[in-house]
């Protein structure tokens, strides 16, 4: 009896629902707890939590279909270029576990997140855990930053919150800064204003308290295009709202924390006199694309460690921070060779042109100011990993976490398609038929 109760319809029905609450309450957790780097395990159980049940949902139910999403191609081409970068690494064993952490579980989190969007309010839902999160991380970003003697004035301590430094953390403030800004417009009951407005003041505080110009730089420019997204007239209004970000920007950059040991004056003279921060980068970025040259499409195997593996002379004739490329392209560019740079740039590209709406999102409309959020975060995140590589671990996941719920989430608008069929559970809820 108990086994055509299962596989009945109305036993089917009944399974599939409970895998897709369970699956919605892992996935939900994750993306609170995803920024904090103490509970490793915690994440763990939570993306297999849910890519699980959100998969056994997809199995159980009759009236569901995969969604490949239109990432399928450029995604797949880019693990394409990961697998083939065993065959000339540095290290194979190294990149065997590179390739399992990061691009495995990169497309796992991402098709996870994809399926998980079948109304409106499951997008409100992860809203809610992004606000809870960015606010747990901002209090103890500046908690912290008081607790270890830091000063707005000097860069010595640096805001770091309860991720792994203030790399990642600044790194986290990219990815959700545009969620932040655009839920305004997402806002039901104008009693919530209360609590979202300081929530974005404070992760502005903690974003300056990282004194990351490229952190600064990036939230900026998504500021800008937060406004642009939202507003008529765009071309018009870029004008003005690119002269308001170069003024911030201007202020940001005279401010005493933005000052890294760099001695300017001589940037055009003598670039490798510069010092600081930015004369190690260029140190770093011109013996890359020495190497780069001599074989562009031979790469020396997928993980940032390969870099350490793979040029020991550099590595032991300079500083010990430049142990990678510190940018995300330039890194991939070694790594995967060229054809692994332009797999992961038509991976952004086609986000981007995806994303971005052609008109404003109206008050309201969730799914369109999700996806224009995802669209800008693309953006921002991409400019903060000009100047260094976070799209690995916590920070990486976490972007494909918010794609796959962007890309999901565009199924909605298309009413006739199986693949919009809200969850079994969710339609008995209701008391209507799915």
């Amino acid at each position: 009896m108990e086994t055509l109760a299962v596989t009945s319809p109305a036993g089917r029905e009944t399974w599939a629902e409970l895998c897709f609450r369970l699956g919605r309450l892992f996935l939900l957790v994750l993306t609170v707890i995803i920024p904090m780097e103490a509970i490793t395990a915690a994440r763990e159980i939570g993306l297999v939590g849910a890519a699980l049940f959100l998969g056994l949902n997809l199995a159980l139910d009759p009236g569901r279909r995969p969604r490949a999403t239109a990432l399928w191609l450029p995604l797949g081409l880019y693990a394409l270029t990961a697998v083939a970068s065993l065959f000339t690494a540095v290290d194979f064993h190294y990149t065997l576990k590179e390739l399992r952490t990061e691009v495995l579980k990169g497309v796992v989190m991402y098709y996870t997140a994809a399926h998980f969007v079948h109304e409106e309010r499951h997008l409100r839902q992860v809203w809610a855990a992004i606000l809870v999160s960015s606010g747990v991380m901002a209090v103890a970003a500046l908690y912290l930053f008081h607790t270890y003697g830091g000063s707005p004035l000097e860069p010595f301590v640096r805001a770091g919150s309860l991720h792994s430094g203030y790399g990642s953390y600044g790194t986290y403030l990219v990815e959700v800064w545009p969620y932040l800004l655009l839920f305004g417009l997402a806002l039901g009951p104008r009693r919530w204003w209360w609590v979202w407005l300081p929530l974005v003041l404070l992760n502005a505080i903690g974003a300056y308290l990282t004194f990351s110009r490229a952190v600064w730089l990036a939230m900026v420019t998504q500021t800008g295009l937060c406004v642009l997204v939202v507003t008529h007239h765009r071309l018009r209004n870029a004008c003005m709202v690119a002269v308001a970000g170069l003024l911030v920007l201007g202020v940001l950059f005279l401010s005493p924390g933005s000052h890294h040991g760099e001695r300017w004056h001589q940037l055009l003279e003598n670039p490798e006199a510069v010092g600081g921060t930015a004369g190690d980068l260029m140190a770093v970025w011109k013996f890359s694309a020495q190497e780069l040259a001599k074989n562009p499409w031979r790469g020396i195997g997928l993980g940032r460690h390969s870099f350490s593996k793979a040029y020991p002379e550099f590595r032991r004739t300079h500083q010990p921070l430049l142990w990678h490329a510190h940018n995300t392209f330039v890194d991939l560019a070694l790594q995967l060779g060229l054809q692994g740079l332009l797999a992961i740039l038509a991976v952004m590209a086609t986000l981007v042109a995806c994303l971005w709406p052609r008109s404003p999102p109206l008050p309201g409309d969730g799914p369109r100011l999700w996806q224009a959020a995802t669209a800008i975060m693309v953006a921002g995140f991409c400019i903060r990993n000009l100047f260094d590589d976070f799209f690995v671990d916590d920070t990486g996941l976490f972007f494909w976490l918010l794609a796959g719920l962007a890309m999901g989430s565009r199924y909605l608008d298309r009413s006739t398609a199986d693949t919009t069929r809200t969850p079994v559970g969710t339609a008995l809820d209701k008391g209507t038929e799915a």
